[in-house]
């Protein structure tokens, strides 16, 4: 599945799933906008965000590409997919969940900023989707690709040439491609952390895209600590109330797992 495939299986799902419950909702040529940002949510879940001022704020976020509307009102948002998983009030006891991340327990922080290390001093404003224990991850649903960026630009990093094998990294007129993976690994190497990509199995370009960028990394130690969890090896894992919202509105189950 592309992108453009995915965005509309999520679009038919959500639609359903609005429907079955009465929710209010405006359509748009590839996703659903909900009314209401807390029926983009599990009920659990969103009670769980309102209690907590740093999750709170990050609902406030603006969607890129609809003018006036919150990205966590998107029925495609990776973001909000994120938040419904993490931030439900069981996700540290589930064992399954633990055991797939490897990991003691989940306290998750969501948009931190590792402040990498640039060339001329300065530290960039990358934020990271998600981290806990030892794990940066980011997260990805219907997004087309990592973004790219000019060469002179990821060059600036301080030790981009260090981790990476520079030459090799995927590149196109220009501009180096994979650029948000890149920076993420970097932000991984500086905190001595794992780094994972959280993405839907069906999205075989993202993940090559990934891989792409990690057998350019040098030192076999940083390559190891980069790994892929998919969001239907979630659903294995979580309670039947999460599983249920994963499959029912994203289309995200065992039954559509490679």
């Amino acid at each position: 599945m592309n992108s453009t495939q995915l965005r509309l299986s999520i679009l038919s799902h959500s639609e359903s799933y609005a429907k079955k419950r009465g929710l209010k909702y405006q359509k748009y040529k590839s996703a659903l906008i909900f009314d209401r940002i807390s029926d983009n949510f599990l009920a659990k879940s969103y009670l769980q965000i309102e209690k907590n001022q740093d999750w709170l704020s990050r609902l406030q976020k603006a969607h890129q590409n609809v003018e006036g509307a919150l990205e966590m009102k998107s029925s495609n948002s990776s973001d909000a997919l994120l938040m419904n998983i993490f931030c439900h009030p069981k996700i540290g006891e589930w064992k399954g969940v633990r055991e797939l991340f490897k990991v003691n327990e989940i306290k998750p922080i969501f948009g931190f900023k590792p402040g990498i290390p640039l060339k001329d001093g300065q530290k960039d404003s990358t934020e990271i989707d998600l981290a806990f224990e030892n794990i940066f991850a980011e997260a990805k649903l219907t997004e087309s690709d990592f973004t790219q960026k000019d060469e002179h630009f990821v060059r600036n990093y301080q030790a981009v040439e260090e981790v990476f094998h520079f030459e090799k990294l995927p590149k196109k007129n220009e501009k180096i491609l994979n650029y948000q993976i890149i920076r993420n690994i970097l932000a991984a190497f500086h905190s001595d952390e794992r780094h994972i990509l959280l993405c839907d199995d069906r999205r075989g370009d993202l993940i090559r895209s990934y891989f792409d960028v990690v057998k350019c990394i040098k030192d076999v130690n940083v390559r190891q600590r980069c790994d892929i969890i998919f969001w239907q090896g979630i659903w294995k894992k979580v309670g039947k109330d999460l599983r249920e919202l994963l499959s029912k509105k994203y289309g995200i189950s065992a039954n559509n797992s490679h």
